[in-house]
């Protein structure tokens, strides 16, 4: 499992914006999450790039919602489209007293508690109840109660066959628990299988858990509880060995996770892009749930199959950068920074993983159109060989061209080169774009002449 690097306070650390090497590489290392003093620092708001406020909008669903109304919030969007940091600046609107509201948010970054990969129900539960336990504010009250003592002596009867010894003292039993799930190989796999059979008494020990922390919130003068699930969208999308046509995030997104509905609790989770092509069957399991994207910014107007620049999603990206590094040091001229930016997608992710490249390869910085484009051809080949003799590469040109997916065009492949980032997903009226990565492969331009689905 790859690092976590949860505590580092990049304003704690570096000068920014950063203007040598190294800092430059931090500054823009897109596995630092933005957290505290540097999610205020550097976060760049980009609602007006995104087709509006989305994640205002679900802050009023949960502020306008009456007492006991509990829903459901999907946030989906590509990997690095910002997901976490909206997020985390959502957590902090919420707990910000408005018009005599305040809310306890608990952010539940799934990568700290289990692999990310591989998830189903029974450890995704647990995980919610040991961020409980582990929170600042709810962590002290919840260990002493009367509902965390009974859900963690019926935990500990079925973790006696996984070869596991767990502490009968709840916060050191969690805390080993919670570090053998997330480093002990099969153990994931196994504590589930063990568990499967107590997924509603799972289900129910949670709410009753919630309910016990609520009524000490309410003691305290907030509203009540939000619980934010961050990184479950990054379930490895797999076909399942059971002769169907189901994949792994069917499993998880439309068969389990709609049945912890019935805790009453304000849940924001993540869910992958590619289920947005599920619509009928999201709102089939889920009561009204409100699904939100969180799309990429636009950088080359749409199907026109031109280059032609969006200048307002360019101009956003600018921002972004300049909050982290000194544009004039990093780049040689302005060409060389727009041609990152447009290079991009507008990923995000993408765009700070090009500088960090660049400054790896060029210490002393100045990075020209020519070596930005050097670095862009190091990613340009990974996508090369993950589309080579694909069946659908001619068709990627219609999108290209309109904005759009062809016509009857293959569900299971569109959810692919969504989740691959093959194709991008932009705001406003929904339009799609193949990442220019994907434009400048050998496979994808030497198919633009061949017929569609050859």
């Amino acid at each position: 499992m790859a690092a976590r690097f949860e505590s580092i306070v990049l304003t704690d650390q570096l000068e920014l914006p950063a203007r040598e090497a190294r800092s430059v590489r931090a500054a823009c290392n897109p596995r630092f999450d933005l957290v505290g003093k540097d999610l205020l620092a550097l976060r760049e708001d980009l609602s007006s790039v995104r087709g509006g406020n989305r994640i205002q909008r679900m802050e009023e669903c949960i502020r306008g919602s009456l007492r006991g109304d509990y829903q459901v919030q999907l946030l989906s969007g590509h990997p690095g489209s910002g997901k976490s940091t909206e997020l985390r600046w959502l957590a902090g609107e919420l707990q910000k007293d408005k018009q005599g509201q305040s809310f306890h948010a608990v952010v539940v970054d799934l990568q700290e508690y289990l692999d990310v990969r591989d998830i189903q129900l029974p450890e995704f539960i647990t995980a919610i109840f040991s961020a409980i336990l582990d929170d600042e504010v709810l962590g002290p009250y919840a260990r002493t109660s009367t509902t965390a003592r009974k859900v963690w002596k019926e935990v500990l009867s079925w973790v006696k066959g996984i070869g596991i010894s767990l502490d009968t003292e709840i916060p050191v039993g969690v805390a080993k628990l919670k570090l053998s799930l997330k480093t002990s190989p099969g153990l994931q796999k196994r504590y589930r299988e063990a568990s499967r059979d107590h997924v509603t008494s799972l289900i129910e020990g949670l709410g009753d858990l919630i309910q016990d922390v609520r009524s000490h919130l309410v003691k305290q003068d907030v509203e009540d509880l939000v619980i934010i699930a961050d990184n479950l969208e990054r379930i490895e999308r797999l076909q399942l060995d059971d002769g169907t046509k189901r994949t792994t995030h069917d499993l998880f997104f439309l068969e389990q996770l709609p049945l912890i509905q019935n805790v009453p609790v304000h849940l924001i989770v993540t869910i992958p892009v590619s289920l947005h092509f599920t619509q009928g069957r999201l709102r089939h399991v889920y009561r009204a749930p409100n699904d939100v994207v969180l799309p990429m910014i636009a950088v080359r107007a749409r199907g026109t199959g031109a280059e032609i620049p969006d200048e307002a999603g360019v101009a956003a990206l600018r921002r972004l950068l300049a909050r982290r590094i000194d544009c004039s040091v990093v780049f040689a001229d302005d060409d060389a920074l727009r041609h990152a930016i447009v290079q991009s997608g507008g990923c995000l992710r993408d765009l700070l993983r090009i500088v960090t490249q660049g400054a790896l390869m060029k210490p002393e910085l100045r990075l020209t159109h020519t070596e930005i484009d050097g670095v862009i051809k190091e990613f340009v080949g990974n996508m090369e060989r993950l589309l080579q003799g694909r069946p659908f590469l001619a068709e990627l040109h219609h999108i290209v061209n309109t904005g759009s997916f062809p016509g009857a065009f293959d569900d299971e492949a569109r959810q692919w080169l969504l989740y691959e980032l093959v194709v991008l997903e932009y705001n406003g009226e929904t339009w799609y774009d193949v990442h220019p990565f994907a434009r400048r492969t050998h496979a994808f331009r030497q198919a633009r002449s061949a017929p569609a689905g050859g």
